[in-house]
């Protein structure tokens, strides 16, 4: 898992399309090189999919956004290596049942991961520590 968090400011305009692209450039998978906003058409409709209980195909998102399967398959392994989307099968949805829910866990990985990071470095500030010769 990947998750990358980029500090962007809050949209002033409030709309759920400008909210839905600051999450995503924010979360680092709608980058300045997707103009045409693909990365977060791809995850609106994961989201209103997931949010009406139907897991969508690659296909189906392909059509709903007017781009191609492999466009979206590409977005898609994106969202799932941020830890935000899941494939079930041959479908996708977000990753919990909502996305509140879903950035919370995200949040918990993040924990998770830093209390790994945090053990390892208190270990090699010991072993560094023991190595270091007195004055």
């Amino acid at each position: 898992m990947r998750i990358r968090i980029i500090r962007h400011r809050r949209p002033s305009e409030r709309s759920l399309d400008a909210e839905l692209e600051w999450l995503c450039s924010s979360l680092g998978f709608c980058e300045e090189i997707d103009r045409d906003k693909t990365a977060a058409a791809v995850f609106r409709s994961l989201l209103e999919s997931t949010h009406m209980g139907e897991p969508l195909r690659s296909d189906d998102i392909a059509e709903r956004v007017g781009k191609s399967r492999g466009a979206v398959v590409n977005h898609l392994n994106k969202l799932i290596n941020s830890g935000l989307v899941v494939r079930r099968g041959t479908t996708y949805e977000l990753r919990e049942q909502n996305l509140h829910n879903t950035l919370i866990e995200m949040r918990r990985d993040m924990d998770r991961m830093f209390q790994d990071m945090q053990e390892i470095a208190e270990e090699i500030d010991r072993e560094l520590q023991s190595k270091r010769r007195p004055r």
